[in-house]
């Protein structure tokens, strides 16, 4: 896939790790650990589920022959996407409660990560 060969994986996992690390010195116990890490993963999964539905519109024979990008296609790739990232901050607001604004802020953070990654890739 041509986007995740743009990502310096050098800076992006380390920067990436690093800051969960951190959050995770802000949560209180064993469980919320686990449940920063748990929306951490799926923070990963969903970013790279997000390139992968950008490179398989960008990518599809179709819409390289004809232009245009089938709505219904990316209305249905972008729901499922957005429906598995808030299961996963649900089930983190399950065993976090309102504390879940550490793996909240922790998504904003690693979408920032993986720009400065694609960033100093591109240049």
């Amino acid at each position: 896939m041509e986007l995740l060969k743009k990502i310096d994986h050098k800076l992006f996992w380390p920067l990436s790790l690093i800051s969960t690390l951190v959050f995770c010195l802000f949560a209180r116990g064993r469980t919320e650990v686990f449940s920063v890490i748990f929306v951490y993963i799926a923070t990963l999964l969903s970013l790279f589920m997000l390139m992968a539905i950008l490179h398989g519109l960008i990518m599809d024979p179709e819409v390289k022959a004809t232009g245009k990008i089938k709505k219904s296609r990316l209305f249905t790739y972008m729901f499922f996407h957005v429906l598995f990232l808030f299961g996963s901050i649900g089930i983190g607001v399950h065993f976090m409660g309102n504390r879940i604004i550490i793996a909240v802020i922790n998504y904003v953070v690693q979408i920032f990560v993986l720009g400065v990654g694609l960033r100093k890739n591109l240049k």
